[in-house]
């Protein structure tokens, strides 16, 4: 057996390792909390800004580096990255520490995202396995939404005690994830292994949206993003008007973030077992039908948290992540056949863009719709959630019926 085979079957084995420690994500229920301690509320928000215009600026650039100069050296940038972000967590007091922090932040999530798919893509392709794709990229989510789940669940504990030590946890899972891509192999695809110059690459990725299953995953991705986000967003403020409430005095102020911890823990087992059965449902259902059932999931959690403000609907947010880890890995295999090599984290990173952009937008109109509430209320929010869950049911009976258009692309596409 020749080194490049016994380095690229160890690329299979790193993988889900991989997405695990890149998944430890300890301030993940606090990072907002750890803000306030900090800084005042409108300064926190402007961190909040910062990150996602980041990501926004960095994401189809580290694609195009993945593509162009490789995926190990771009899941090193990213891990050192992130490693470089927690370290300065750990030690920010002042905003501007904090801001440094963010886009460090930003720049770990961009530059790996598309690119540990891609690898695995390719590792399987130069060995000839590309068939086994789908259920790799399924297992490994379940080893990403099982570490982010107990790693929510210790973020919240320790944020009873000090809210830094969560970047402290996640420090030390950066830094296990630099090893395990330091240790990757550098698969090469002989047909297409590099990528052009940035302008005729994203021509060409652009052009692949023209592909009726693929314009329809797009369309699919921004909407499944929106609706999941919407919850991860509202859910805080969701909680805050809980622990104003006379009927839910059990959620005081000092357990906020081990309440928030394990409604995101939960939520992230949740996602584990969505992607677990993702594949048995294909085989019973269809990719098309599942798709479809995942965005319908969602909608259910944000039309049912915008009904009633009581502890009971944190039962719905707590399958947030089910639906979306469900169509993870499908989603993905049926996109790979479509895509060259040398466009495919590019594509990927253009597709997670869309996701953000869309959102951004969502958020910006939702704003205005308390426009003169200043102060957060029930009223409000239900009517942002509400405002979500009709343009939701809008958009999934689109893509239903643009669906049915294509069905037979699903059919001979879709492998």
């Amino acid at each position: 057996m020749s080194e490049t085979h016994l380095g690229l079957e160890r690329n299979l084995k790193l993988f889900q390792y991989h997405k695990a420690a890149s998944s430890v994500l300890p301030w993940l229920p606090v990072f907002f909390l750890f803000f306030l301690e900090r800084i005042p509320l409108n300064d926190a928000i402007l961190l909040g800004s910062a990150y996602y215009f980041s990501v926004f600026v960095l994401e189809v650039p580290s694609g195009y580096c993945s593509d162009r100069f490789g995926r190990r050296p771009t899941l090193i940038v990213a891990s050192i990255m992130s490693v470089l972000a927690c370290a300065t967590f750990v030690v920010a007091e002042a905003f501007a520490f904090l801001l440094v922090a963010q886009v460090l932040l930003a720049a770990g999530i961009a530059f790996q995202s598309g690119s540990d798919s891609a690898l695995l893509y390719d590792s399987l392709s130069t060995l000839g396995r590309e068939n086994e794709y789908t259920e790799r990229e399924t297992v490994a989510q379940k080893w990403s939404m099982t570490a982010l789940a107990c790693s929510c669940l210790v973020g919240g504990g320790l944020g009873m005690v000090d809210l830094r030590l969560a970047y402290v946890v996640a420090l030390f899972a950066a830094m296990v994830s630099v090893v395990v891509c330091v240790n990757y192999m550098e698969p090469t695809v002989e047909d297409d292994a590099h990528a052009t110059g940035f302008i005729v690459q994203m021509r060409d990725t652009l052009g692949h949206f023209t592909h009726p299953l693929l314009g329809w995953i797009l369309a699919f991705y921004i909407t499944g993003y929106s609706l999941e986000h919407v919850p991860y967003e509202f859910y805080q403020p969701y909680l805050k008007l809980l622990g104003e409430s006379a009927i839910t005095g059990w959620l005081a102020t000092g357990s906020a973030p081990m309440v928030s911890g394990v409604v995101i823990s939960i939520s992230m087992f949740g996602g584990a077992v969505g992607a677990a059965v993702s594949q048995r449902l294909i085989d019973k259902v269809g990719i098309r039908a599942l798709l479809l059932v995942s965005v319908s999931i969602q909608l259910v959690i944000v039309a049912g948290l915008s009904l009633l403000l009581h502890p009971a609907l944190l039962i719905l947010v707590m399958f947030r992540n089910f639906s979306m880890s469900l169509v993870h890995g499908p989603m993905l295999g049926a996109i790979a056949p479509h895509v060259p090599s040398a466009q495919r984290a590019t594509f990927l990173s253009v597709l997670s863009l869309a996701g953000r952009a869309t959102f951004s937008v969502v958020l910006l109109v939702l704003s205005v719709l308390v426009v003169g509430n200043q102060v957060l209320n029930w009223s409000a929010l239900s009517q942002v959630l509400a405002s979500a869950a009709v343009t939701g049911t809008v958009a999934l009976a689109i893509l239903y019926f643009w669906s049915r258009r294509i069905a037979l692309v699903f059919e001979t596409s879709v492998r």
